[in-house]
């Protein structure tokens, strides 16, 4: 039976072929699309706190004013940043795992609230280990995994952090501990309660959080837009735009 196409004089058009892509294309649009997911989780929000947060790395008093008030704050971070982010808490799963199994994890994931100055946070966990002791789990490249091991000692941020759940937990001592990404080999560096540490950063944050109740806005402490420590900001863009130049607290 002849086609009604055939019936008029008409034939069907030939259907141009495409080729599937090769491999190597293939595998960069996959690493491509990954690529734009992660990408979709940056944004530009009002970001507001309550209170200080001991596992925020900037320390800028205007920067934490600027959070107390309510900031436009713009999330610019590269695909990979997300990638180390998401391996980060993998990390914390697996460790809590291996203590867990050893009967020593009492609480993970634990609240902390403090006062004056006001705190929120979340500590990672308490272990019993020759008594009750803090944990913090970092993940770490292998050149940092190096140096905190020959000096034995933790970053800055890391131990003001420690410092601070072990003061609002009442804990006499703990651990941070290091895993290498590299090579997954740990370090826990033991670190006891430091009072006084604790007592010289509260005045800091309540000078700080004085400055907020009384409508004060702190100077910029760096000279330039382009400085290492603006440049990672997520205030960035807003403190320099704003034309309150800000007094010294």
């Amino acid at each position: 039976m002849r086609s009604l196409d055939k019936l008029r004089g008409k034939s069907k058009p030939e259907v141009e072929k495409i080729a599937p892509p090769d491999g190597d294309s293939l595998s960069e649009s996959l690493v491509e699309a990954i690529d734009c997911h992660l990408g979709r989780r940056n944004s530009v929000e009002l970001k507001r706190v309550d209170g200080f947060h001991p596992s925020y790395t900037n320390q800028c008093a205007r920067y934490w004013v600027y959070l107390l008030r309510g900031v436009e704050s713009k999330t610019d971070f590269a695909p990979q940043t997300y990638r180390i982010f998401d391996n980060g808490h993998a990390v914390h799963d697996r460790i809590y795992s291996y203590l867990s199994d050893m009967g020593i994890l009492l609480k993970e994931e634990i609240p902390v609230e403090n006062d004056d100055p006001p705190i929120s946070g979340t500590a990672d966990g308490v272990i019993e280990f020759y008594g009750e002791k803090l944990i913090e789990l970092k993940s770490i490249s292998d050149a940092g995994f190096a140096y905190r091991k020959t000096y034995n000692k933790p970053k800055d941020d890391h131990i003001r952090q420690a410092q601070i759940y072990m003061h609002c937990l009442n804990l006499n001592s703990g651990f941070v501990i290091y895993e290498n990404k590299n090579n997954q080999e740990i370090l826990p560096i033991y670190m006891e309660r430091n009072d006084e540490y604790i007592d010289k950063l509260f005045k800091k944050y309540r000078k700080i959080y004085a400055a907020f109740l009384d409508e004060r806005l702190p100077l910029r402490p760096y000279k330039s837009k382009e400085s290492k420590q603006c440049l990672y900001c997520n205030a960035r863009d807003f403190c320099w735009g704003d034309q309150d130049g800000g007094e010294r607290i």
